[in-house]
C-alpha cells in the first residue's frame, strides 16, 4: 500500500464517504481511515436501525386509525422478526458492501484510529502498530459525533444505554426510562413503546423537540400520551443508580422513577478526542 495520497479522509460516515466519492470522481488518489465500520453511525447505530425498529409499530398504528382496517389488527407485534429485519438492514454490523464500493471507485481503506501528526500527515494506529500517511493536497476530518453523557451523579456507573445499545440490542425491557426529549430520545422512546416497553420520557426543558417549532413538540407529546408514554417536562435529573437489575432516576423536585433500563439521549458531541488537532494549531471544540 502506498503511504502517499492526494487526499486522506479520517472518518467513514456519510460525510467521509461523500468526500471520498467526490475525490475519486475527480481522479484524486484518496485514502479513507476508519476505526470502526465504513458507513458510520447512521448506517449501523442511528438512522437505519432506528427507522427499521420503529417501522412495525408505525404500520400498526396507521392501520388502527383506519375504520375497516383496525378490525383486522389482532395479536401482538413479533419482536423477534422486528430485530431480525434490523439485523438485515444493518448487514449484521458488517461493512462488506461499503468496502466493495471503495474498491470499485479506486479508494484505499486503512483500518484503525487516525490522528493528525502535522501538516497533511496522518498516523493510523491499529493493533499496536502505526501506519503513517501523507496527503499531497489535504486531510479531511469527518469524524462525526458521539453521544453526550451529562455529568449526573451515578450515571457513569449505571451502565445506561446510548443510541448504540438501543439500536443494536435485541431485548425489549419491561420498563424503559428515557432521558432527553430530542430526536434520539423521542424516536427510540416511541420505538420501544411500540415494541412493548412501558416508557417514561424525562426532558429538562418545557417542551419536546426543543430545536423544532413549538407545535411539533406539542403534537408529539399528545401522541405519546395517547400511546401510553409518560412525558415529564421541566424535569431535571440529579442522580442515577442501579441495583439488583433496576435503574433509579432521581429528579430535582424530589420525584424518583424506576426502570429496567435507562436510555440517555440528551444530545451529541463532536468526536474530536485524540485527533492530533494541536499538531496543526487547532483546539478541540474550536474548529471553524
Amino acid at each position: 500500500m502506498s503511504d502517499t495520497f492526494d487526499v486522506v479522509v479520517i472518518g467513514g460516515g456519510p460525510a467521509g464517504e461523500s468526500a471520498v466519492g467526490r475525490c475519486a470522481a475527480g481522479a484524486l488518489f484518496v485514502a479513507l481511515v476508519e476505526r470502526e465500520l465504513v458507513g458510520g453511525e447512521c448506517s449501523y447505530w442511528g438512522c437505519i436501525p432506528s427507522k427499521t425498529l420503529i417501522r412495525p409499530g408505525d404500520v400498526l398504528a396507521a392501520a388502527r386509525r383506519v375504520p375497516g382496517a383496525v378490525e383486522a389488527v389482532t395479536g401482538d407485534l413479533d419482536t423477534d422478526s422486528a430485530f431480525a429485519q434490523r439485523d438485515y438492514m444493518t448487514s449484521s454490523w458488517r461493512d462488506d458492501g461499503q468496502v466493495r464500493w471503495l474498491e470499485e471507485i479506486g479508494a484505499t481503506l486503512v483500518r484503525g484510529h487516525g490522528r493528525l501528526a502535522g501538516d497533511r500527515v496522518v498516523e493510523v494506529a491499529r493493533n499496536g502498530s502505526i501506519t503513517r500517511l501523507e496527503a499531497r493536497r489535504a486531510v479531511i476530518l469527518a469524524t462525526g459525533t458521539g453521544p453526550l453523557l451529562p455529568p449526573i451523579e451515578g450515571l457513569a456507573e449505571a451502565m445506561a444505554w446510548t443510541n448504540r445499545e438501543a439500536t443494536q440490542g435485541s431485548v425489549v425491557p419491561g420498563r424503559l426510562l428515557v432521558l432527553g426529549g430530542g430526536a434520539v430520545g423521542v424516536e427510540l422512546a416511541q420505538a420501544y413503546r411500540r415494541l412493548g416497553s412501558e416508557v417514561a420520557l424525562v426532558e429538562g426543558a418545557s417542551r419536546l423537540l426543543g430545536r423544532e417549532e413549538p407545535f411539533a413538540g406539542e403534537e408529539v407529546r399528545g401522541a405519546f400520551e395517547k400511546e401510553g408514554i409518560e412525558v415529564l417536562l421541566d424535569a431535571r435529573a440529579t442522580g442515577v443508580s442501579r441495583s439488583n437489575g433496576t435503574v433509579g432516576l432521581r429528579l430535582a423536585d424530589g420525584r424518583a422513577l424506576e426502570g429496567d433500563e435507562l436510555l440517555v439521549g440528551v444530545g451529541r458531541r463532536p468526536s474530536t478526542t485524540d485527533l492530533g488537532l494541536e499538531t496543526v494549531g487547532l483546539e478541540p471544540g474550536r474548529l471553524v
